[in-house]
């Protein structure tokens, strides 16, 4: 894997030419790389361009459901927010792997949460690192005993993982947390661990049945532990083709509970995120220009509270368009 972001996104995030970029790039001593006329760069120039302040947050995807775009989503965002110049952590709850199998890491052989909370490993001790400012802490199929032991070690679950990663919170601009589509003391934990649970949602009823019973338990969970858990929506696999799609979107905008809770950015349906991660790479190895990587990018944006010139205007990947 080998993340670019380009000159040309560089501008429009700026709001200045891309020449100017290129200018910025020079007189600064940022290095960078041309491909056909066209220049990118990585983490470390970004954090050197851009400058950015991030407002520190730990954030878990999860929804009772699978096939919502999860993963792809958790992955594709990390990926883009590492290019901004965030320091990133991924957690790889799912006992699956996916995340894991998308960043390449063979975690046969490597040390995972639940060897953490069965033999005393440091948490710290089963990071990863990927890249400049991106790291992993892997999962495997061993992973799938999390709740058993949990339960049976009388982990409050208040305290087990939130601990843990408050030691990790100063390293990191973001935390993500890949979590299985299930309910259980695991992800319980995680919930209330987290700044922030998004929950990805696809055009289609059995979606949003497992949203309502998400929601439920979030609202069990800040009722019986007396505190507020944030949630939002991001609506996935958009596709403009179709009524259906078009239905869930006026239904969700529409709902009491659900309209305030959207994202803003709306994430349409592509080939472009499982055929990256089949050859082994993220939608932004690539140079060319997508309907993946603007959501994605919008995504991100709002993810992070980045302030991006004429957000709106960038991408028809957004919720006003659609609806």
């Amino acid at each position: 894997m080998k993340a670019k972001f380009t000159a040309a996104d560089a501008s429009n995030f700026l709001g200045i030419t891309v020449q100017a970029v290129h200018k910025q790039l020079k007189t600064k001593g940022l290095p960078f790389e041309k491909n056909q006329n066209r220049v990118y760069f990585g983490h470390e120039t970004s954090c050197g361009l851009f400058n950015l302040k991030f407002k520190q947050k730990t954030v878990a995807f999860q929804i009772v459901k699978g096939g919502t775009g999860k993963t792809s989503l958790a992955y594709s965002v990390a990926v883009r927010a590492n290019l901004y110049g965030a320091k990133v952590l991924c957690i790889d709850l799912d006992q699956q792997g996916n995340l894991t199998q998308s960043f390449q890491v063979n975690a046969e052989e490597l040390p995972v949460m639940v060897d953490v909370l069965k033999d005393g490993i440091k948490l710290e001790d089963t990071i990863v690192n990927l890249s400049n400012g991106l790291d992993l802490i892997p999962s495997r199929i061993e992973n799938a005993i999390l709740d058993n032991v949990i339960m049976l070690g009388r982990f409050p679950i208040e305290h087990i993982y939130k601990e843990r990663i408050q030691n990790l919170k100063k390293r990191y601009d973001l935390i993500i947390i890949d979590c299985p589509p299930a309910l259980g003391q695991s992800v319980a934990a995680v919930a209330l661990s987290s700044d922030m649970i998004i929950a990805p949602v696809t055009p289609e009823e059995f979606s949003l049945s497992g949203l309502k019973i998400s929601t439920q338990e979030i609202l069990n969970l800040e009722q019986n532990y007396k505190t507020n858990i944030p949630f939002k929506l991001v609506l996935n696999k958009f596709d403009t083709r179709t009524s259906l799609s078009h239905e869930v979107l006026s239904t969700l905008i529409k709902h009491p509970i659900y309209g305030e809770k959207l994202f803003k950015t709306y994430v349409r349906a592509s080939q472009e995120f499982p055929n990256a991660i089949a050859n082994s790479e993220s939608i932004y190895d690539t140079l060319k220009n997508s309907s993946a990587k603007e959501d994605i990018d919008l995504l991100t944006v709002e993810l992070l509270e980045i302030q991006k010139k004429n957000l709106s205007e960038i991408s028809l990947g957004t919720l006003g368009e659609a609806a």
